[in-house]
């Protein structure tokens, strides 16, 4: 059971307040063009990006890159829920943040400190202070309360960055224990060799492991399956192709290890919910379901 406890939206931003309550693990494991700032206002969140898991609890702060594969879910044997709060920018407005405060560099900023990182009681109150000045001019919508958004969040992004400059990010959960190293080294194996086929015959030949067990800690651990996992690093790559080259559809399923134009073009679909070529034509104007405005590309938020 969840409940969207807010939301309000004007030009390329977003703002979710959302309550979970009991387990819940993301349906869609995705990336997006927008960039997000996730706050954790109660409970605690398994994040896992970068071929590594990461544990979130109440207090926490989760900025999420454009473009970032990721997922949440629930801690393992917890049916306890969680209250978050994420503001959602998009990448043409923060590239339009850029053009106005060109020496903030905020978008090479996600590119360098996305991650996960564990706040103090005032960087806290100040992470809610710009919740709650947003709602109530989202709500509010006084004169020019567009121009003051904006003013709003760049005064806070000034400050973010500053504090998360000057800490270290989160540290991937039990990089010392033998089984997520496994599974950290199958995800690093994926990522790495996503443009060809990857058997589980390979994978169990190169780490000495039975297919079934693979699939099995792989699953547990990441929240993906091995062809979810190795499909969604390709489309992310055609995406990429679709946006910066001019390759026909069917050269970029080549060049990604599709042998079957069909399928890729299956695939593109299940995640991008465009066909490639509707994609390429829509110029990242890509729209996702379950959310208010099809202007914020999100699959489930988490």
């Amino acid at each position: 059971m969840e409940k969207v406890t807010y939301y309000g939206e004007t030009d390329g931003i977003a703002l979710e307040q959302m309550v979970r309550y009991g387990k819940f693990d993301m349906r869609v494991k995705h990336f997006h063009t927008q960039y997000e700032i996730f706050y954790i206002v109660e409970g605690e969140r398994v994040f896992f990006f970068n071929n590594r898991e990461y544990m979130a609890r109440a207090g926490d702060l989760i900025l999420v890159n454009s473009n970032l594969i990721h997922m949440t879910k629930s801690v393992a044997g917890s049916n306890d829920g969680h209250n978050r709060i994420i503001l959602y920018i998009t990448r043409d407005k923060m590239r339009s943040y850029d053009e106005l405060c060109p020496s903030l560099q905020l978008m090479r900023f996600f590119d360098d400190h996305y991650g996960i990182y564990h706040l103090d009681r005032e960087q806290q109150a100040l992470i809610l202070g710009l919740f709650r000045g947003l709602r109530h001019a989202f709500t509010a919508r006084g004169h020019n309360y567009k121009t003051g958004i904006d003013l709003d969040i760049l005064a806070w992004l000034f400050k973010l960055m500053g504090f998360v400059r000057r800490q270290n990010q989160a540290i991937p959960s039990d990089s010392d224990n033998p089984r997520y190293k496994v599974v950290y080294g199958i995800a690093d194996y994926l990522s790495e060799n996503c443009r060809r086929p990857v058997s589980l015959d390979e994978l169990s030949e190169r780490f000495f492991l039975s297919k079934s067990y693979i699939c099995r800690i792989f699953k547990e651990v990441t929240g993906y399956t091995i062809s979810e996992y190795t499909n969604i690093h390709r489309i992310r790559s055609a995406k990429r192709y679709l946006e910066e080259t001019d390759m026909s559809i069917s050269e970029i399923a080549h060049a990604l290890g599709y042998e079957s134009l069909t399928y890729f073009e299956r695939m593109f679909k299940t995640y991008m919910t465009l066909s490639p070529l509707k994609y390429r034509k829509t110029l990242n104007t890509v729209t996702y379901t379950n959310v208010p405005n099809p202007m914020f590309s999100i699959k489930s938020p988490e």
